[in-house]
């Protein structure tokens, strides 16, 4: 049951992520369309399509550490003993983990200095709304990290798609 509910979970960040990509997509091409024929675009496009990028960016960042996908040197294991690359991985992931709960705790941080002096972002949004993202997707990918920092390591080189989602067919 548990991993039936992490596949679901996990098919429903890849529909998001879909679904604000062909949202942003489909903005710029609105937008670009409106100012060629009718020589204005939507006042509210731009900073929408700035955020979106940053959502985008931040989903995309979560499924590469779902998926183990993310940037990594793996050049230090390759040379370790074998009860010592465990270990390393270990370390790695937790020092990965915190680094992300500290750009979390800042994340957050900036979320509060903008609730202090709050604009509107757009159609009666206030500005502190959509920068969210950053202490919630730091945050969930420091979860993701520590977890990462109790299962077994991957082969130095090895990237493995179906990490969580063993027996998943493709």
């Amino acid at each position: 049951m548990p991993a039936r509910l992490l596949q679901g979970l996990h098919r429903a960040e890849d529909l998001l992520l879909a679904l604000l990509l062909g949202a942003l997509l489909t903005l710029a091409l609105t937008q670009i369309g409106l100012r060629l024929f009718f020589g204005s675009g939507l006042e509210w496009a731009e900073p929408v399509s700035r955020m979106g990028v940053l959502w985008l960016a931040l989903g995309g960042a979560l499924g590469a550490t779902r998926e183990r996908r993310h940037i990594g040197i793996d050049a230090l294991p390759r040379l370790l003993p074998p009860a010592l690359q465990r270990a390393a991985w270990a370390l790695t992931q937790f020092v990965t983990a915190l680094i992300c709960g500290g750009l979390a705790w800042f994340g957050w941080g900036m979320v509060g200095m903008e609730r202090e002096a709050p604009t509107l972002f757009a159609a009666g949004i206030p500005s502190w709304w959509p920068m969210l993202v950053f202490p919630a997707g730091f945050a969930l990918m420091a979860v993701r990290f520590l977890i990462s920092a109790c299962m077994e390591p991957p082969e130095p080189g090895h990237v493995d798609v179906h990490v969580a989602t063993e027996g998943e067919s493709l």
